[in-house]
């Protein structure tokens, strides 16, 4: 709760009204026993009216003395959300102290909260129609907003995974982790060299900033933690701009060699060029172990408590890394989500119960970063932007189809094509390319309407669009469609 600086927001999925008034009843007595927790209210969402003998359970003495009640009292919406001060709990969910929707049968369709980022499904839900709907309820975008949660604890998933697979071809359910999984890819990141232990310590002096300055919203903190990982950054963009600078040098000996009719030049600009190409997917690997690491450390540890407090620190600092490396600015980085806001002193155990088998879940594997072996360098490169703009939910193709189609509408644009060749990107980006960028998005919605809707929902992703067009035109590349395939 911690995300998009304290604002985040989760809806709990109920199956009933009983179990909805059940879980606001047992919510708000935890909060009232962990002060800790004060600032944080929950609503509760159902129609109609409720009696105590529609709600009571036999074992309701030994639950706890909230769920004491008498079979005559009535439950509503109102008399169970007084501080509510609207009918319309959409608008009261929007007021910062209210950061639970508890609903049953309301607001899974048509609900539309921005800082919406967890949900906790606890209802079955057999219409596939509603399993998306209800899921959807995240997609929305804020400002910060780089990840969501779904716990789901009563649907199966491949029922899941079969509904989403009805709107989107390249829908997929990874399954669960083996813990290891998370220590196997930080082992790749170790190794790279990019930052070594004086960095993330660094990092972690500035996550213990006091809450109280994380509040007053004290700049220096941020500062720190920018600072922590500006080595690292440097290393890595010094690495990718070595490595570019010697497949041009390559390409360069190789046409001059070739010109000169040189098989010997030829044959070393090659083997030159070969070395730097496998240099370059090593650094995209690592780009993508990065991401690879936050994404698995974070839902497994909604699972289950890894007890690990070094490796929840490193965990941060390579979230705010991947982001500085995808070149996300500053005032789009969630900075408090990478705060310490809470902790607890908890005693280690060193050894195993005898005996006892060890903490499995289902093993998904720790994969590799390194690009598919034979695709071009400047492919990988392609592949890899698309994929941290689109995601994989649309299969590869789609999306390597709509830039194509976007790049040959711009190339068509004398004036744009002028303006990008003759200015650095900054000057160019104050052109006509983002107008004609938009333009060319909304012509190839007939053919690419998921992704197009994207680009138009979200002005952070078009933005990374257009540059990452103006890069192409400038360079003089096109995505070969045949080649992409092949490869």
């Amino acid at each position: 709760m911690h995300l998009l600086d304290g604002k985040a927001k989760a809806m709990v999925v109920t199956s009933s009204r009983a179990a909805a008034v059940r879980y606001k009843k047992g919510f708000d007595a935890y909060l009232q026993k962990h002060p800790e927790h004060k600032g944080i209210r929950a609503l509760v969402a159902f129609s109609g009216k409720i009696t105590g003998s529609q709600i009571m359970h036999a074992d309701d003495a030994q639950a706890g003395e909230e769920f004491i009640i008498d079979e005559g009292d009535e439950f509503t919406e109102i008399s169970m959300n007084p501080d509510a001060k609207s009918p319309d709990l959409r608008i009261a969910f929007d007021r910062p102290e209210f950061r639970v929707m508890i609903v049953a049968d309301k607001f899974q369709t048509g609900f539309d909260q921005p800082k919406l980022v967890s949900m906790y499904n606890d209802k079955k839900i057999a219409n596939e129609v509603e399993i998306v709907q209800t899921y959807s309820r995240l997609n929305r975008t804020a400002p910060g907003k780089d990840v969501t949660f779904i716990i789901d604890f009563a649907n199966d998933p491949e029922v899941i995974r079969a509904a989403f697979a009805k709107y989107d071809a390249g829908a997929q359910i990874h399954e669960i982790q083996d813990p290891n999984v998370i220590y196997t890819i930080k082992g790749r990141l170790d190794e790279a060299g990019f930052y070594d232990e004086s960095d993330v310590e660094a990092f972690q002096v500035a996550r213990f900033k006091s809450i109280q300055a994380l509040i007053e919203t004290d700049s220096s903190s941020h500062k720190a933690l920018y600072a922590a990982t500006q080595a690292p950054t440097d290393a890595f963009n010094d690495a990718m701009k070595v490595t570019r600078e010697a497949i041009e040098a390559a390409d360069l000996a190789f046409d001059k060699a070739q010109k000169l009719g040189n098989e010997a030049g030829m044959k070393q600009a090659d083997f030159e060029r070969k070395e730097a190409a496998q240099a370059l997917q090593q650094l995209l690997g690592f780009k993508t172990d990065l991401a690879k690491f936050v994404r698995t450390y974070h839902y497994v540890a909604q699972l289950i408590e890894l007890g690990d407090p070094d490796l929840e620190g490193f965990a941060a600092f390579a979230k705010l890394l991947s982001k500085r490396l995808d070149g996300v600015a500053p005032e789009a980085v969630d900075l408090q989500g990478l705060l310490l806001t809470g902790f607890d002193i908890k005693a280690r155990e060193d050894n195993q119960a005898e005996g006892e088998e060890p903490e499995v879940l289902n093993p998904m594997g720790a994969g590799g970063g390194k690009g598919p072996v034979g695709m071009p360098v400047y492919i990988a490169e392609i592949v890899e932007k698309l994929n941290a703009l689109f995601g994989e939910a649309t299969p590869l193709k789609d999306r390597a189809a709509f830039a194509d189609q976007t790049l040959s509408i711009l190339s068509e644009n004398a004036l744009v094509m002028a303006q990008v060749e003759n200015n650095a990107k900054d000057q160019a980006l104050k052109g006509n390319l983002p107008g004609a960028v938009m333009n060319a998005v909304v012509r190839a919605m007939t053919s690419h309407s998921g992704i197009a809707e994207l680009l138009l929902k979200d002005p952070q992703t078009m933005q990374a669009y257009t540059s990452f067009l103006f890069d192409l035109l400038k360079e003089g590349k096109r995505i070969d469609m045949d080649l992409l395939e092949s490869s």
